[in-house]
């Protein structure tokens, strides 16, 4: 079975953000803690907050697949959910500014997603001036809204973050994300 040396220094960086404030942990302390080189480290990532972003693409791993069997309020849910099981570790990474800073990858994400999502599934051609605009613009406000919440302590429940986050969306653009019954049920 072969190592995960990603998932080893993603362990590591958790585990000592527990022990000392994130901001502090630096590359010497992660490999230092799994008892490796920091070769081996920078083979696989930028810095310290391009590991930081692949811990917070990780824990999307499959959630783009709820959005088709159960749903884009699910999808939503999932997100908050899976970011409330490493608060800790989330609350600091939201904190963190500068190069490769994790607002900015989520707001990436967000988009990109979003924008793949319907042109995969409806077509190009209802990507619209208009389409691409709010999809910015909501991609923009939700990973503000994100950093926010994780910043603010996780304090709003995950179930109603996306529901205000799932209400929130842009009429032109939810249309797409909300083709599911389930979804339609959740919207308040």
């Amino acid at each position: 079975m072969a190592i995960d040396v990603k998932k080893l220094f993603a362990d590591a960086i958790i585990e000592l953000s527990n022990e000392k404030p994130l901001s502090k942990v630096t590359v010497t302390d992660i490999v230092k803690h799994v008892g490796t080189g920091r070769q081996t480290f920078y083979n696989h990532f930028l810095d310290k907050n391009d590991l930081i972003f692949w811990i917070f693409l990780r824990t999307l791993r499959g959630e783009k697949k709820i959005i088709e069997s159960s749903g884009f309020y699910t999808y939503l849910l999932s997100i908050y959910e899976n970011a409330k099981l490493n608060q800790p570790f989330f609350t600091q990474a939201c904190h963190l500014e500068g190069q490769n800073c994790l607002l900015e990858a989520i707001y990436n994400q967000t988009y990109n997603y979003y924008k793949d999502y319907i042109s995969n599934h409806f077509g190009e051609h209802v990507l619209t001036d208009e389409c691409l605009y709010a999809l910015a613009f909501n991609a923009h406000g939700a990973s503000n809204m994100y950093v926010k919440w994780a910043c603010d302590g996780m304090t709003v429940l995950p179930r109603d973050m996306a529901r205000y986050a799932m209400n929130s969306t842009p009429e032109c653009i939810k249309i797409y994300l909300t083709c599911c019954n389930k979804d339609r049920e959740q919207q308040i």
